[in-house]
């Protein structure tokens, strides 16, 4: 079963896509391996890894670099979901002991990690599963690694140290300790260490915090980076930098000032307060948070104050009244901006700010229009907000239109042409999965819905649009629908062809026009909300 494995993983793929189906069902086959098998795959995939391609080599013996990464991911997924699962057992009875690894095992997994690139994101997937086993040993191969040779994908750092936030849970002295003078040297490391430090202490996991001998210096540092936050807020670069390294050297301050807040607080660590206003006066508004709840927290009357004022702001409001419902000043915070209306605009603004997104929160935020409804896969009704979301001003602004509610979304389309009705619709059929509601190739319609598919073309062709192009079949519970793009009164859009109807929705906006997808799912989210709603009030 083993060598049927590897040979289905370096077989050469005709595409992408057969490549994947590939790894998918070497997954299959890799759940049932016994313990032994899964230790001898690890180490035949490191005899491979040592064949991968060099960027510019060629040679039919070369494995490509990305492929073999990617038939990494299902046997790393087995070891974590292995090692939960015997946790939890061990969790739930006293009696059970989880399996040791074996250090054939450890030292394998250590060597995958090595070859793979600094950046890849794999690399946060092994130190998870070495974190995940709680034993000395892969804890001490953990630590060498986050010391020694540390991952530098940033988003995923966190998944490295998760499996370690439990309570009642401590890593060994000597891990600590490689933590507190090793791993604290690499900025992309230090803040997540740090937060482990304020974990433990926090739930009384520890005694002493480990960096309450640094204290003096960790402010002399807080101090410094407050200052290059502020050169950078200026525009004021180092000569050559990058973008690119501007972001990272942002993203790593910002992380580094977060935990010193907390860990100075923590410790009621006075001194601090200097350099704690010094990052408060920090346009960043995280930071300000941050800096203000450090403050309060250490008896500040300016940091009280400027906590409460941050309510105000819906990309740190909910982090304020968490905070303020902490320090027992909920009550200085006006009853209206704790209501659902300015929660629901602050989960907006704060999903609008994550980097996957546009990345800073928006300048501008206006109620469009508020309404209970009842939404797809929800028993009960639910009250939905949309929010037009505005950034910058004048001629350079950026415009669009936010859900929250049921979700929390927006669309990289321009959906503002669209009806109040049509934009809730959007986001339902766009939020909706259903096994009887998908969409296929015209040949595997034409294959399997043959007389179905005749009468749609037949209706499309009959249409007075130009331009036509059948872009996919829909399966509406059982129904057929033809999603074609076309143009009618020389305006792009999609048609939407179904049994005894045709549909016409406009692309809109040409730098950020709705395609056929989402058109097809407006089309599905008229249905959704429709019968939802009218069954509901019959």
């Amino acid at each position: 079963m083993l060598q049927t494995l590897i040979d289905t993983i370096t077989q050469p793929a005709g595409d992408h896509q057969a490549w994947l189906a590939r790894v998918a069902q070497a997954a299959r086959v890799i759940r049932d391996l016994p313990a032994s098998d899964l230790d001898e795959l690890l180490e035949q995939l490191l005899q491979l890894q040592a064949q991968l391609a060099v960027p510019g080599d060629v040679g039919a013996n070369l494995l490509d670099a990305e492929k073999f990464h990617e038939s990494l991911q299902p046997v790393l997924a087995e070891l974590n979901h292995r090692e939960a699962v015997a946790r939890s057992a061990t969790a739930k009875d006293d009696q059970t002991e989880p399996p040791t690894w074996s250090s054939s095992r450890i030292g394998a997994v250590a060597q995958l990690y090595h070859r793979l690139p600094p950046d890849q994101e794999l690399r946060n997937h092994i130190l998870h599963l070495l974190a995940l086993t709680h034993e000395n040993e892969p804890l001490e191969v953990w630590s060498n690694l986050l010391a020694d040779d540390p991952p530098e994908h940033r988003p995923g750092i966190g998944l490295a140290f998760a499996p370690l936030m439990q309570a009642g849970f401590a890593p060994s002295a000597d891990v600590l300790t490689k933590l507190l003078h090793h791993a604290t040297a690499h900025p992309q490391i230090a803040p997540a260490v740090f937060d482990l430090f304020n974990f433990y202490f926090r739930g009384g996991q520890m005694e002493h915090h480990p960096a309450s001998s640094r204290c003096e210096e960790l402010a002399s540092l807080l101090s410094q980076l407050a200052m290059q936050m502020e050169k950078i807020e200026r525009g004021e670069f180092p000569a050559g930098i990058t973008p690119a390294k501007v972001n990272r050297l942002v993203s790593d301050s910002v992380a580094m000032i977060i935990s010193l807040c907390d860990l100075f607080a923590l410790l009621d660590y006075q001194p601090a307060i200097a350099p704690l206003h010094q990052a408060l006066n920090l346009k960043h508004r995280r930071i300000q948070t941050e800096a203000a709840s450090a403050l309060a927290r250490l008896g500040d009357d300016d940091g009280r104050q400027a906590l409460i004022g941050l309510a105000e702001e819906p990309v740190t409001r909910l982090r304020v009244l968490a905070y303020a419902e902490e320090l027992g000043l909920t009550k200085e915070i006006s009853l209206e901006l704790q209501g659902e209306l300015a929660t629901a605009e602050s989960h907006l603004a704060i999903w609008l700010s994550e980097p996957k997104q546009m990345g800073l929160a928006p300048s501008k935020l206006e109620l469009v229009d508020q309404r209970e409804y009842y939404w797809p896969s929800y028993e009960h009704p639910l009250q939905c907000y949309l929010f037009r979301f505005t950034y910058g001003s004048g001629d350079r602004s950026y415009t669009n239109i936010g859900i929250c509610g049921p979700l929390t979304h927006a669309f990289a389309a321009d959906i503002q042409p669209l009806s109040i009705e049509d934009t809730y619709a959007a986001f339902a059929g766009w939020q909706t999965v259903h096994n009887d509601i998908f969409h296929m190739t015209v040949a595997q319609a034409q294959k399997s819905f043959s007389n179905g598919y005749r009468r749609l073309e037949s209706s499309l062709k009959s249409s007075d649009a130009e331009a036509i192009k059948i872009e996919s079949v829909g399966s509406f519970f059982g129904d057929l629908v033809l999603l074609a793009s076309a143009t009618q009164r020389n305006q792009p859009g999609t048609l939407i062809v179904e049994a005894d109807a045709t549909h016409w929705i406009p692309a809109g906006n040409p730098k950020a026009p709705i395609d056929w997808q989402l058109a097809y799912s407006i089309w599905q989210g008229r249905q959704l909300l429709a019968s939802f709603n009218r069954s509901e009030s019959t």
